[in-house]
């Protein structure tokens, strides 16, 4: 337990005064009832001491109750909104493909499983931005507006399933279109759009925006583009460090041109993902570039007992005031 005003504590040094003022009360001497029968030990006489007692034990409450004692309550995080960061997400049928390796010997997972844990733990990093999810294949899904509650848009991420065989494309350049479309209604001046995919722009629907002006539009806009291509892809190799990511075969997957392009327009980075640990030390990447320059605030909340204290104080108010009227009544 703690004190909001403790100061007030100090009023406890009073607490002795009714006893004190009780010594001091002038008294009139009667004559000797002695011969007279014995009283018993616990007569009105003795309980006389009460009075004093009831109300040195009220300043005491009183004292207590203005201190405001209080026991923690629990602990609230207000997170600070210091980046609005959106991932778009490919979810075509690709990306349900059981062949995307993990560490440790484990058996390959789906590549859209792969991305979604992944996702997961980089929104869990990142307690105080805004962050939203694009879902995207031949059309663009909103799955989640950029938002504080972080539990919901994990739930939501892990909700998305692969695309429905009429709905199977790869349209980049509408993913990042509706992805910029939920960062601008964001407060946060600083704006980031994460892209992930493992298939070529490939859409399948009337007038597709060209990707290349979708990144020109996220740089008008000031959002910063970062591309991350995952399995295999198509174009020339990119020059990676052996040592932190394997090589990567030359097949029909991400263009790596087309994404690289994408992300130097913003002035963002491209990034090559061919297995889980790789997944994982990209968002890391991402996450180390794309820093919240708001901090976060730790709110505690309290229980207030102040109010047991005041009742008790008026309780041994009310319970001199009645021993005081009947034979305990003295006389000025």
């Amino acid at each position: 337990m703690s004190f909001a005003h403790p100061g007030w504590l100090w009023l406890i040094v009073l607490a002795p005064l009714p006893w004190l003022l009780d010594l001091a009360r002038p008294v009139i001497d009667w004559p000797t009832l002695d011969g007279f029968r014995r009283r018993p030990w616990l007569s009105w006489t003795w309980l006389q001491a009460l009075s004093p007692l009831a109300r040195g034990v009220a300043i005491a409450a009183i004292a207590v109750a203005l201190a405001r004692p209080r026991t923690v309550g629990g602990v609230i995080h207000i997170a600070g909104r210091g980046v609005a960061i959106m991932v778009a997400l490919d979810h075509s049928s690709s990306m349900n493909a059981v062949d995307y390796p993990t560490s440790l010997g484990l058996p390959p997972i789906a590549r859209l499983e792969a991305a979604k844990e992944t996702f997961a733990r980089f929104v869990e990093r990142r307690p105080d931005d805004l962050i939203g999810l694009v879902a995207f294949a031949n059309y663009p899904d909103l799955v989640a507006p950029t938002t504080l509650d972080h539990g919901f848009l994990v739930e939501a991420g892990r909700a998305v399933r692969p695309a429905r065989p009429g709905d199977d494309g790869t349209n980049i350049g509408d993913a990042v279109a509706l992805a910029l479309g939920a960062l601008r209604a964001s407060p946060p001046r600083k704006k980031v759009l994460v892209l992930l995919t493992d298939g070529n722009n490939e859409p399948a629907v009337p007038d597709p925006l060209d990707p290349l002006q979708a990144a020109a539009l996220a740089r008008d806009l000031g959002v910063t583009l970062h591309t991350i291509a995952i399995g295999s892809f198509r174009g020339p190799i990119p020059k990676l460090d052996p040592a932190a990511q394997p090589p990567l075969k030359e097949t029909s997957g991400p263009n790596w041109n087309l994404l690289e392009r994408m992300a130097e327009l913003t002035g963002g980075r491209s990034f090559a993902a061919a297995d889980l640990e790789t997944l994982e030390n990209v968002f890391r990447t991402i996450d180390k570039l794309e820093k919240s320059p708001v901090q976060g605030r730790i709110l505690t909340r309290y229980n207030e007992h102040y109010a047991t204290w005041a009742g008790l104080a008026f309780g041994l108010l009310a319970f001199d005031v009645f021993l005081c009227q009947g034979r305990l009544r003295r006389l000025p």
